[in-house]
């Protein structure tokens, strides 16, 4: 059998990509339980057989009724691993009572190669986007994801409960009524597909987000609230945290008339309470947390630096504290014997040994995006030189998570380093 991501070799920034993908599965397998299983007595299967590629319903017929087949978390896991094709699924978007827990719009380009293709895929693009918006002003914390990396696109709303078929179906229709307008070259596809269905109905799948079945692509997560300059497409882990922290919507009043366009709200209603998570506060590893005193080989950690502790502490009642260190990036471990997750696991040893409180260790390429960054550059750390230096860094977080828009330009605009 193939190693896992063999299609991948020599693409570094995809195979990054993937093993983020790997590192949040299990996260990733439980939330979809939650928010994305109607039904887990069928599903869709991708399949790989002589280097072919295609979709079946499973269980098979004969089985489905045994109840010795389900959508479970570890088949959920295996799909956000995406290690094989063949480890794909999609999901019903309707129960086997007729509810949905999600609605989504499909705008596809399924081959590229077709006349005026950059044409189609522009026009796909901006209905997209202008329904989710659109969605959005209603209230609802819609997602918009780059699905093929070829001009296709899908709009979610994970629901806060189980509602009516036909209430689903009607909301999702009129969203999608003004695509001959928009200039589509055909109508797109919602899920759920029908308004009614009977007992042994059952309408086809959504491929789950995460790997393409045949493009070497992994979704993408609009970024509605990217700053000048910021990117506007998230992928891999930051793709990810937006998923997982979308806020469950609920649906509008049936008042809303079927195949006419939602009305749009206030835009101080956009957005609503969008999350009890914390905000995301980078920190420094060398020189802010660690001891570090020249470079001693990548696996080399010093001692925590006086007062680390209680600083990360105090720190972690505000913030969620993901611990970013360029010791983890490619270039530096370019020829190493240790790979970006081994060290991963080194640094994560060093924290809970010394007993600092963390939320992730990040080990992908570029910045993670984060309320704000705690090291040399952004909010100025330097406890080795500076006695008061972590009372200045927690005054200065705190300052910064208050900010009504996040990172200010000084600092969103820095370009990290690290020590290396």
């Amino acid at each position: 059998m193939p190693a896992p991501f063999y299609e991948f070799a020599g693409n570094k920034r995809l195979l990054w990509v993937a093993q983020e993908w790997v590192r949040y599965a299990e996260e990733l397998a439980e939330w979809a339980m939650k928010r994305l299983v109607n039904r887990r007595d069928v599903w869709s299967q991708y399949t790989l057989k002589d280097g072919k590629i295609s979709v079946v319903m499973l269980p098979i017929a004969e089985r489905r009724k045994l109840g010795t087949d389900m959508v479970t978390t570890t088949k959920l896991q295996r799909h956000f691993s995406g290690k094989s094709p063949a480890h794909l699924i999609g999901l019903h978007s309707i129960s086997d009572h007729a509810t949905c827990k999600w609605f989504a719009i499909d705008v596809d380009l399924h081959d590229p190669s077709v006349p005026n293709a950059d044409e189609i895929a522009q026009a796909n693009f901006d209905a997209a986007l202008g329904w989710a918006e659109r969605l959005r002003e209603q209230g609802m914390d819609a997602l918009l994801f780059d699905s093929n990396g070829a001009g296709g696109y899908h709009i979610w709303v994970f629901l806060d409960k189980e509602y009516t078929l036909a209430d689903v179906y009607d909301v999702a229709d009129a969203m999608r009524s003004d695509w001959n307008e928009l200039g589509l070259p055909r109508k797109p596809e919602i899920f759920p597909p029908k308004r009614a269905v009977g007992p042994d109905d059952l309408p086809y799948t959504l491929r789950t987000p995460g790997r393409h079945h045949t493009r070497h692509h992994y979704s993408r997560v609009w970024n509605f609230d990217a700053n000048p300059g910021e990117n506007e497409w998230l992928e891999a882990g930051d793709a990810i945290e937006a998923i997982i922290a979308t806020r469950p919507s609920r649906l509008p009043k049936k008042s809303i008339a079927r195949n006419q366009n939602l009305v749009k709200a206030p835009a101080s209603k956009i957005r609503g309470e969008s999350t009890t998570r914390k905000p995301r506060v980078c920190v420094d590893l060398d020189g802010v947390l660690a001891q570090y005193d020249k470079w001693k080989g990548v696996d080399h950690i010093g001692d925590p630096v006086d007062g680390a502790v209680d600083f990360t502490k105090k720190l972690a009642k505000i913030a969620e504290i993901t611990i970013f260190t360029s010791r983890c990036a490619q270039d530096i471990l370019e020829g190493s014997r240790i790979t970006p997750g081994q060290l991963r696991i080194k640094v994560v040893d060093w924290l809970e040994t010394h007993g600092i409180p963390y939320s992730d260790v990040y080990i992908g390429q570029g910045k993670p995006r984060a309320a704000a960054f705690i090291d040399d550059r952004a909010i100025h750390c330097d406890p080795q030189n500076d006695e008061a230096a972590f009372a200045s860094a927690l005054a200065g977080a705190k300052a910064m998570l208050k900010r009504p828009h996040g990172i200010p330009e000084a600092v969103k605009n820095s370009k990290y380093t690290g020590k290396y």
